[in-house]
């Protein structure tokens, strides 16, 4: 038996386990692009990005918004899916904690020169929320395909 799986729980089919491993990493690199977005030293920079990414019929500040929404969105939906044995609001959760220590950051470094805002954090927690959200939807979707698709071969026989 391999060290994540627990003697209560069968054994999950060999394609979650991909891609449960997949999520994993998507997860980190999820985690790795958002401290780089939070720690980069230029905020003028960090806007010109977010001008370039966000949807075209927003302005600037809708953008913002936009983006801050999204921003913890991936990594939270991901590690639900890498990690189910952690309840999905645990991560939901931590995208929270995630959202208000970027914010203390910006704010504690100068060197960042970077505004900190509350906002900022309602926004990045919303988003982190609604990914975990989605995350526990989808895994439980894949769970029953998969416990369908098990059981299919068995009928037929």
């Amino acid at each position: 038996m391999s060290p994540d799986q627990s003697p209560t729980r069968p054994e999950a089919p060999e394609p979650l386990s991909r891609l449960r491993r997949s999520a994993r990493g998507a997860a980190v690199f999820f985690l790795a692009l958002t401290a780089l977005a939070v720690l980069w030293p230029s905020g003028s920079d960090i806007a010109d990005v977010k001008e370039s990414f966000g949807p075209w019929f927003l302005g600037a500040v809708g953008k913002d918004v936009a983006l801050n929404l999204v921003m913890l969105a991936p990594f939270t939906f991901c590690a639900v899916i890498g990690w189910p044995q952690t309840p999905w609001w645990v991560w939901a959760v931590l995208g929270c904690e995630v959202s208000l220590a970027s914010e203390t950051a910006q704010a504690l470094l100068p060197v960042l020169h970077r505004r900190a805002k509350v906002a900022n954090i309602l926004q990045n927690s919303t988003g982190a929320w609604v990914g975990a959200a989605c995350g526990y939807v989808a895994a439980r979707f894949a769970l029953r395909r998969a416990a369908r698709r098990q059981e299919a071969p068995r009928e037929q026989g």
